[in-house]
């Protein structure tokens, strides 16, 4: 039998088979052999991973059965490749090496052990033994040459590469790679041409040469996947979609650093796929998904440290710390940012050092210490520019530009930021061009040149859009703008100051909120992928299994089963098992949230007349906007449009309704509270509506005469009860209709809907402890619609609802609601079998004319920066209902179906949904009920 024959055998046996192997064919068993399994090894550790540790296992079996000095410094040597390649154990792989080493150059076989040292000067620079690296790495150069081998000299040369790059000294990074380049196409390697060429363009994008080091990029990822390289591949994908991230092309960065995440994870390499973690945690922090990127680098930072990897550990201190900045905690950010410095300072790496300096710098602009920026920025800035480190140093010279701006130093601030601009376009730095640029709108609107302002504002926010638009998921789009709303913002005070721009004012309004939930509402292919979650990357059984592990959990926290028990079998804390279940859902979704992007038309202007058309002449829509601390409110009818200015500030709003909750609180004790203290309750109650009316309403209702009103409102207000607003001798219902829309583009698509006929109503009650009677509710409503479906108890089930939803004209859900704060996207319904989310909702397919929530707390939303709500309001207005009628706290059972009752009762009488909800709720007023029974319900979308 051949060697390379016996080699192959001997890997793809286990332990017991390869000694029967070796005793029947002794007489091979060999220097030979061994190198033949060494080969296997190397010509299957970048493609194999698996068939390369078989290779070295058998090659360690051989070592056990003869006594030759080669034999056992091939095994350490592949074993030691092993450690350090596929299980991530530094230390032990340099020992392993070094082992090897010693017994071929005692053999006198020193080109052989000089290659062993290509593999140690990797783990020495991992290690951050950078001087060691490169004194062992330029030894075995000088002896490769020698033996003019060209392709062992060329690893050593791209090895240094990595080190001098690790320690970010990128012209000598460079150098050594083009050396790398030159040896590996000499030697006709075309997968080691791949390497080189990846690092070569790694420095180049760290320089901003975007257009060489992507097509360098592509090159070297098409020789990889030509000589199926698995491992080049991934970690030339990994690098690909950090320089994407740079440049803002977030959506063709993530779907690059999710396929290098599942590479690794497919070759089994977890140690590799830390690496490409921390870049998607950088993706996650630079489009403002910072709490997810925060719990990502609070496990990779003992992670690296475990390792030994004390350069990657740095890096994610420091932008944990820059997470923390964000996040407003910044005493933690400076304990982060201080030991990412010291360990920075370990390894040498000024430029990494400085980067967290940089952050630090951060914290002071937060604080507004202008005068420390400057000085901290003049001693940073030196290190960025000696090292060609083109994104920190234009970020630095914003901030000094920005803080000159607010120090008063006008003209030094504008040549700055002028300069700093000017370089990050240049650069394809749009992350650096839109702060630039609101900072230099912000002097000229300062100094009355509007002109500028208006132009410098609206260059700020096409880049944003363009950047936001390819987004692939809702909560990238939705977390992106959180930090970027200032140019618009500015646009709409100076189309005020204007005077006549009223309209213009309205439409940058409108492209600063809602747009996310416009996206949904409009393109039904959008809701359609994010209710299945996935793509060609993320398997279906992976989320099908973590949402029944999920449903299992809640059900069991609700006395619905049993408690979950641990894969070992043994009861597991099933609460505390919950969170983690939904962090790994929520990855998975984002995960397979990485499609290739649609076009998404985020600049649509506001029709203001066909507004005005849908509205009619009985209706008026008030959408409420914050220009600063100034509350405004536009108003639109049929006949046209204004602006009321200086309602009140959002202090003033914001302290009434704490007020006024905190009086609905007490309530919630129920009817011997109301006994007891009933008109005096009422009295203090309607004191802060009347406080409310004062600041949002008393300026407008003179204006728009007996009209109904539909809020838009804006942050804090979709939690005022506008109807019960108390003008002094009445409410708000007692006058008027009331209804809501997230934005007026929301409304004139909800409006834009057909009106069907009221006949097939789909009524569905699960009861529980805390709201027993909701079957009676359901019973109660099923008779007045000439056709009803109802599924109550045990029937009302998440399958049920899917199932008999798409041909209900009415949806009607009486259950438990549940808001989630910290993760108002799980927000819920309990169904009998388990829970209804807002992403469940997507997928409800709905063709209803209304969809009822009738439980509490069901229009309770988080709402972000950009008014998107956040809550089971998304999901029904997403699965397309274009009228959603829940509830803005806690209701009470009684109160509740009674209300309901009326309300239907006016609704099969031919009544559009606003009004039949007026007219419930004012015969619960007119039965003296306390507005917290009566008011909690409110009408989103279509009147």
């Amino acid at each position: 039998m051949e060697y390379t024959q016996l080699a192959a055998r001997l890997a793809a046996s286990d332990t017991a088979k390869r000694t029967a192997l070796l005793k029947r064919y002794a007489a091979h068993a060999d220097v030979h052999l061994a190198r033949a399994l060494k080969d296997q090894y190397f010509a299957t550790n970048s493609t194999n991973p698996t068939a390369s540790a078989a290779a070295a296992a058998a090659l360690q079996s051989l070592k056990n059965s003869i006594n030759d000095s080669e034999v056992h410094a091939l095994a350490d040597w592949t074993l030691g490749m092993v450690a350090l390649q596929f299980e991530g154990r530094i230390e032990p792989a340099i020992t392993l090496i070094d082992a090897a080493a010693d017994r071929l150059t005692h053999i006198g076989q020193p080109h052989t052990a000089a290659a062993t040292q290509v593999s140690k000067i990797y783990a020495l620079a991992l290690l951050g033994r950078y001087d060691e690296a490169i004194a062992c790495g330029e030894r075995a150069r000088d002896v490769f040459l020698a033996h003019d081998d060209l392709l062992a000299a060329g690893k050593i040369e791209q090895n240094l590469g990595n080190i001098y790059h690790r320690r970010d000294h990128y012209a000598d990074a460079a150098e050594h790679y083009r050396a790398a380049q030159n040896h590996f196409a000499a030697a006709g390697d075309l997968r080691l041409l791949a390497h080189a060429e990846n690092g070569l363009a790694n420095i180049l994008a760290l320089q901003h040469d975007v257009q060489t080091s992507e097509v360098l990029y592509e090159r070297a990822l098409a020789r990889a996947v030509a000589t199926d390289a698995q491992i080049t591949r991934a970690e030339i994908e990994c690098n690909l979609g950090c320089m994407l991230l740079t440049q803002g092309r977030y959506h063709q960065a993530l779907d690059y650093l999710e396929q290098s995440r599942q590479r690794y994870d497919g070759l089994d390499m977890p140690h590799q796929a830390l690496l490409t973690e921390i870049e998607l945690a950088d993706a996650y922090l630079e489009i403002n998904m910072v709490a997810e990127a925060a719990e990502i680098y609070t496990r990779l930072v003992p992670a690296f440290s475990a390792l030994g990897m004390q350069a990657e550990q740095a890096r994610a201190l420091t932008n944990h710390g820059r997470a923390c900045v964000t996040l407003g905690q910044t005493q933690d950010a400076r304990v982060l940012l201080q030991a990412a410095q010291d360990c920075y300072a370990a390894e040498g790496n000024e430029v990494g050092a400085a980067v967290a300096a940089l952050i630090t710098v951060q914290i002071d602009y937060r604080e507004e210490a202008y005068g420390v920026v400057e000085a901290a920025v003049a001693e940073i800035e030196p290190v960025f520019v000696a090292s060609q480190a083109w994104q920190p140093l234009l970020l630095a010279r914003w901030l000094l530009g920005d803080a000159l701006r607010l120090l008063g130093r006008r003209a030094r601030a504008r040549r700055v930021l002028t300069q700093a601009f000017n370089d990050s376009q240049e650069r394809v730095i749009p992350q650096i061009e839109f702060r630039c640029l609101t900072s230099l709108g912000l002097m000229a609107a300062s100094s009355g040149d509007v002109a500028s302002a208006e132009s410098l504002f609206s260059g700020a926010i096409v880049l944003i859009e363009q950047l936001r638009a390819p987004l692939p998921s809702e909560e990238f789009r939705t977390a992106f703008i959180t930090d970027k709303l200032t140019p618009y913002i500015q646009m709409v005070r100076l189309c005020l100051d204007d005077g006549a721009r009223v309209a213009d004012a309205l439409h940058y309004v409108e492209r600063a909120r809602a747009q996310v939930l416009l996206d949904l509402v409009r393109d039904e292919p959008v809701r359609r992928e994010l209710a299945t979650n996935l793509s060609h990357k993320t398997s279906q059984a992976q989320v099908d299994t973590t949402r029944s592990e999920l449903i299992q959990a809640y059900r069991a926290i609700h006395g619905q089963q049993s408690p979950q028990t641990s894969a070992a079998g043994a009861p597991g804390d099933t609460e505390a098992l919950v969170p983690l279940l939904e962090a790994q859902f929520e990855r998975l979704l984002r995960q397979g949230q990485q499609p290739r992007p649609g076009e998404i038309n985020d600049k649509q202007v506001l029709d203001i007349e066909a507004l005005q058309h849908d509205l009619g002449t009985d209706a008026a829509l008030i959408e409420y906007f914050s220009i600063g601390d100034e509350l405004v409110a536009f108003v639109v009818t049929d006949t046209g449009l204004l602006v009321v200015r200086h309602l009140a500030t959002e202090q003033q709003v914001t302290a009434a309704l704490t007020q006024f909750r905190f009086q609905l609180a007490a309530m919630r004790h129920g009817s011997r509270l109301l006994q007891n203290h009933g008109s005096q309750l009422e009295q203090r109650i309607r004191h802060h509506l009347h406080t409310l009316h004062t600041l949002l309403l008393a300026k407008i209702e003179p204006l728009i005469g007996a009209r109904h009103l539909v809020i838009a409102p804006h942050r804090t207000l979709y939690y005022v009860p506008f109807q019960a607003l108390h003008n002094g001798e009445s409410y708000l219902i007692e006058r008027r209709e009331v209804s809501y829309t997230p934005s007026a583009a929301i409304y004139r698509h909800c409006a834009s809907l057909p009106r069907e006929p009221l006949r097939r109503a789909l009524l569905v009650g699960a009861p529980d402890e805390r709201t027993p009677m909701l079957s009676d509710e359901v019973r109660t409503i099923a008779p007045l619609f000439p056709q009803s479906t109802v599924l109550v108890n045990e029937k009302a089930t998440l399958a049920g609802l899917r199932q008999a939803a798409p041909q209900a004209d009415v949806l009607h859900l009486a259950c438990h609601g549940e808001f989630r704060q910290d993760n108002p996207l799980l927000s819920a319904l309990h169904l009998s079998d388990g829970l209804l989310t807002v992403r469940d909702a997507y997928d409800l397919n709905l063709h209803c004319q209304l969809a009822v929530l009738s439980a509490c707390d069901t229009g309770v939303n988080t709402v972000t920066p950009g008014d998107e709500l956040l809550g089971l309001v998304r999901g029904f207005l997403a699965a397309g209902t274009p009228a959603l009628m829940v509830s803005l706290w806690t209701v009470e059972d009684t109160a509740t179906a009674t209300l309901m009752t009326y309300f239907y009762r006016r609704l099969v009488a031919g009544y559009q949904p606003a009004a039949a909800l007026r007219a419930a709720q004012r015969a619960l007023l007119k039965q003296g009920q306390h507005p917290f029974f009566w008011s909690p319900f409110v009408l989103i979308g279509r009147r």
